[in-house]
């Protein structure tokens, strides 16, 4: 199996301007990582994370007893996979040109794959990032549709997952101060969620599940049994327990209109500057650079010397297309003036990368 490919740090210089991860691009959240800074490490959690269950079941509004703690979004995406292949003739249905995290745990253990929104006959998990990374595309139809289908006379018996790492950002950008879902199939579907993207701190690792109110083939004590013991450390615990408060929600108002007048700008200067995007209404969105794709392998080896990542949307089953995140506009202009002069007396489309390296200092961001 290969290996996992993902924005951020790496093994080369250090990054100066990451352009390469979702995560918000003003964080991390103020408020949020003091209190994760005070968090208590001197003892174990709570193993079955009675009180933080609570929390967050009520403030989505629904029973504690629907929440699954874990560790990451990766790693209740795979222990959802595992589970569900545990079941007789199970299926799991994805698409390559999404997340990766899907189709990797599924093929890890041998589940078979197939595409396809309504996931054909039999039993199915479907996954749907919504809104989807790295498209940034809403795909509220589709897992409208496949519910509806698995609730007709004739349905499959299938299961869909909604990861909702990026919804808090669709509301956000759209004007709605809300973190919840407000969608008519919310109770119907598992819903994912990893609030450490949305507060700026993806460092911390921990997510959780909303499971269907009704879920017969599917249960918390399956699931949790499929678990380590503590899966979440203090850290973790006062993420998702932060994530409740109003108060880490002050930060999020405050940046949002600068966030959306930060995507705006630098839409428009990167599609003067001959880039070519793929339409997002998310912080982030598929862009094509104006660079030969015979010379892009050179181009991102020169950007990250000069200190910057970009996320090769390649693995996503999208050549020659990169992701990029909503930055500053002096790192934008950044980004336009090393690609720039990459391209400049190149007429071939053949580039070179100069041998000095020009890395910057990290920012921790």
């Amino acid at each position: 199996m290969s290996a996992p490919i993902h924005g951020g740090p790496d093994s080369g210089p250090p990054i100066a301007v990451d352009f390469s991860t979702n995560a918000h691009p003003m964080g991390p959240n103020p408020w949020l990582d003091e209190r994760i800074r005070r968090a208590d490490r001197s003892r174990y959690p709570d193993p079955g994370y009675a009180i933080l269950r609570e929390a967050l079941g009520q403030f989505h509004g629904v029973a504690p007893a629907r929440v699954v703690i874990g560790a990451s979004a990766s790693e209740l995406i795979w222990r959802l996979t595992r589970a569900w292949g545990a079941l007789d003739r199970p299926a799991a249905v994805t698409s390559h040109r999404t997340f990766g995290e899907y189709l990797r745990a599924a093929r890890a253990i041998g589940l078979p794959v197939r595409s396809g929104a309504r996931g054909g006959s039999g039993a199915f998990l479907l996954w749907c990032c919504n809104p989807d990374n790295p498209s940034g595309a809403m795909r509220d139809r589709e897992i409208a549709a496949a519910v509806k289908h698995m609730s007709a006379p004739r349905g499959s018996r299938g299961i869909v997952a909604a990861d909702l790492a990026y919804w808090p950002f669709r509301q956000l950008l759209g004007g709605k101060p809300s973190l919840q879902l407000d969608a008519p199939w919310s109770d119907e579907v598992v819903q994912l969620w990893s609030p450490n993207k949305l507060h700026g701190l993806t460092g911390v690792r921990a997510a959780y599940l909303i499971l269907p109110v009704t879920s017969p083939r599917l249960s918390r004590t399956q699931l949790e049994s499929l678990a380590p013991s503590w899966p979440v450390g203090a850290d973790g615990v006062e993420l998702l327990a932060g994530h409740t408060q109003r108060e880490a929600m002050r930060f999020l108002d405050e940046t949002a209109p600068a966030l959306r007048a930060w995507k705006a700008l630098q839409d428009r200067r990167l599609a003067a500057a001959g880039w070519k995007p793929q339409a997002s209404g998310m912080h982030f969105g598929l862009w094509q650079p104006p660079v030969p794709r015979t010379s892009q392998r050179a181009w991102h080896a020169e950007l990250r010397l000069s200190g910057i990542k970009v996320r090769d949307a390649q693995s996503f089953g999208r050549p020659g297309w990169v992701r990029l995140v909503t930055r500053a506009p002096q790192h934008v202009e950044e980004l336009i003036a090393i690609t720039d002069r990459c391209r400049e007396g190149q007429p071939d489309g053949k580039l070179t990368v100069p041998g000095r390296p020009r890395a910057r200092q990290a920012r921790m961001r």
